[in-house]
């Protein structure tokens, strides 16, 4: 067993309760907050009040309207839950100098060594969830897990929601395993579900105490994981804030307005002109990019991707290679969704390949770029193709975790 001390803290509802915080006449109402106004615009967050009403994350407009018509839908703001965000990390930061942002709306700590033990940690807990509502907004709440791996402590985080403080050890682990679904464990879906329960394993106490061996025939190595997960053995370390993404990516459900204005083509462009602009932030250079488009009458989305001989951080080069990838697997028929990867990123080396070398002023073009936008705003300049797109694949909050892994939308 682990003997650390790992907080998981989750904020509740939240982009939803940020909206009810910042609008106290929508406190108290069932609120869903889209990634667009637009019928078929997908739900991002429910308030409280909507998912008692049975509002779910990931329907859309028309589908929470016939559940709850009296439902208000909202438009999100990316800015204004970015510097809530901030305001509650910071506190989160006065506890450890070990801490994960694993997305926008939840992080974990590490109190090993600040705290003598589970009671302090409670005690810490308690003090996070005061603070929050009387130094960042009194409307706001959020559930906190604490647990010896940071596994169980976000499994303790979800098992008391809105507002709960759950804590999570060898004495009552297997309380908490017996009462939970396959399901309520991070990382276990409907097919994995599956897999199991034709071995004979239908909740996660029964998956404890599976025998090893058999578990690792099921699920491959990932089995080992699991075996250990369950019995407080700590599989995964806590990713500090600074370390560097592993791939950076923009994606954006397509309306149907963008294909009848043939628009496609501009709003992967300006997918691609995203990520190119935080992948020079962070001072990186991408290796490959893949592109990826879903159609209307398809249910799968297709995708194509490029590896660059020499690795490359300039939006020309970048929107050039993602425009000829599209072009391979779209000949016009409707699109529904549309995304953009650039991976196997690195630092530069100082080691350039003579062949494929990049033209200096077409880099120097693309930080001169980010530095107009940096001063006069997103819209200053933009490619020709984006110059009558209008608000089209907005600023969009990611959903996963915030570095290494997921698209930001």
């Amino acid at each position: 067993m682990s003997d650390r001390i790992i907080l998981h803290v989750d904020m509740n509802s939240y982009f939803a309760s940020v909206e009810q915080q910042a609008n106290p006449t929508l406190r108290g109402k069932p609120i869903g907050v889209c990634a667009y106004l637009h019928p078929g615009g997908c739900l991002i967050a429910a308030s409280v009040e909507a998912k008692i009403l049975g509002v779910k994350v990931g329907m859309t407009v028309e589908e929470a309207r016939m559940i709850c018509p009296k439902t208000i839908f909202v438009e999100n703001d990316p800015a204004k839950y970015r510097a809530v965000t901030s305001r509650f990390f910071k506190i989160l930061h006065e506890l450890s100098d070990t801490i994960e942002h694993y997305s926008i709306d939840e992080a974990f700590v590490d109190l090993t060594g600040w705290v003598r033990d589970e009671a302090e940690a409670c005690f810490l807990a308690s003090r996070i969830k005061y603070r929050l509502k009387h130094e960042v907004g009194d409307w706001l709440r959020c559930s906190v897990g604490i647990a010896p791996t940071r596994f169980l402590a976000k499994f303790g985080s979800d098992l008391q929601k809105p507002d709960g403080l759950t804590m999570v050890n060898l004495l009552n682990l297997d309380q908490y395993l017996s009462f939970a679904d396959l399901e309520d464990l991070c990382g276990i879906g409907r097919k994995i579900r599956q897999r199991l329960e034709r071995v004979g394993i239908r909740t996660p106490l029964e998956l404890k105490y599976f025998p090893l061996g058999n578990l690792m025939r099921v699920l491959g190595k990932n089995g080992y994981y699991w075996w250990n997960r369950l019995r407080a053995i700590e599989c995964e370390l806590l990713i500090s804030s600074d370390t560097l993404p592993k791939s950076i990516g923009h994606s954006y459900c397509v309306p149907d307005r963008v294909n009848r204005e043939g628009n496609v083509e501009a709003v992967l462009t300006k997918l691609v002109e995203k990520a190119g602009r935080r992948l020079r932030a962070y001072g990186l250079f991408a290796e490959s990019l893949s592109v990826a488009v879903g159609f209307r009458d398809e249910y799968e989305s297709q995708s194509e991707w490029k590896r660059f001989y020499q690795p490359t951080d300039d939006s020309f080069s970048l929107v050039r290679e993602s425009s000829a990838l599209l072009h391979r697997l779209w000949h016009s028929k409707p699109v529904r969704f549309l995304a953009v990867t650039l991976g196997k990123l690195s630092l530069p080396d100082g080691q350039m390949k003579f062949e494929g070398l990049p033209d200096p002023g077409i880099l120097r073009v693309s930080k001169s770029v980010d530095a107009i936008r940096d001063r006069y705003g997103e819209h200053s300049i933009v490619f020709g193709r984006m110059f009558s797109l209008g608000d089209e694949a907005p600023d969009r909050i990611g959903f996963r975790k915030i570095v290494g892994r997921g698209y930001e939308g």
